[in-house]
């Protein structure tokens, strides 16, 4: 069974925004347009490579439209802190 790596994902953004996250490795939504205030964050866990390392991607936005984007990243580490921007 492979491992996994938690992480933390901020919310970096100037408003609210509602998140959603897939695991790159296995292509499933890990979370499902949560909602994430200004500075808050979120735990994620996503499945290991066999050097124990993660990779995701995330798509965000705020209620009113004035945010809208989306991040890769890989190589992420056991505890590390991820940023939404």
């Amino acid at each position: 069974m492979a491992g996994t790596v938690h992480f933390h994902l901020q919310n970096n953004q100037m408003t609210d925004v509602n998140v959603s996250v897939f695991d790159d490795r296995t292509g499933r939504q890990v979370l499902d347009t949560v909602p994430l205030n200004q500075d808050e964050t979120v735990d994620v866990e996503v499945v290991a490579d066999s050097d124990g390392k993660g990779a995701a991607h995330w798509l965000f936005a705020s209620s009113d439209g004035s945010v809208n984007s989306n991040k890769q990243q890989t190589d992420i580490e056991e505890g590390d802190n991820c940023t939404l921007g």
